[in-house]
């Protein structure tokens, strides 16, 4: 914002209030008095205020208004309404239960997660019984892949003797 100046506009010369009120009042006997009005310029009715505050009262108080009534209660009107909420609603329900869910449609993700989720108890021999094994494959197990070379190094860093594991060897992995 713009700030405000200090100085202003208006200047009066020095000592112009000094001794003001007797400068007015001699200026005042010097005129001639018949240049002012002898009456008040304000005249009031006669009578005016006379019966002022009962005529104020009976503006003021209330009076008793019309009551107009509002269009009347519609209960059909209601009544259609909740006909045609329901109609929307039968046919949006229909509309969505066209196909019934299989167990093919749930993803992997959220049997495991209704699983892990609650506490079945099941031990590996019985959740074996349940799973479809035959469809399955052990990258489904693994989080990351791993190569061979990578399981016969492990193998053979941590066996002593490769002939106990019963594994055929082949020349490629030698």
């Amino acid at each position: 914002m713009k700030e405000i100046p200090k100085k202003n506009g208006f200047t009066t010369p020095p000592g112009y209030f000094e001794g003001l009120s007797e400068r007015v009042l001699n200026k005042l006997e010097e005129k001639d008095t018949s240049a002012l009005p002898s009456k008040e310029g304000f005249k009031i009715p006669e009578g005016y205020f006379d019966g002022l505050e009962e005529k104020i009262q009976d503006k003021t108080l209330q009076r008793e208004t019309k009551v107009f009534t509002l269009k009347p209660f519609r209960p059909f009107l209601y009544a259609a309404a909740a006909i045609a909420v329901l109609v929307v609603l039968i046919i949006g329900l229909e509309k969505n239960n066209t196909s019934t869910p299989t167990f093919d449609d749930l993803a992997q993700a959220e049997i495991t997660q209704y699983i892990e989720s609650r506490d079945l108890e099941l031990s590996s021999y019985e959740l074996a019984e349940v799973l479809p094994v035959s469809e399955l494959e052990i990258g489904d197990f693994m989080e990351s892949s791993v190569d061979q070379d990578e399981i016969l190094d492990y193998l053979e860093d941590s066996i002593d003797d490769l002939d106990e594991l019963n594994i055929e060897t082949h020349e490629e992995y030698q």
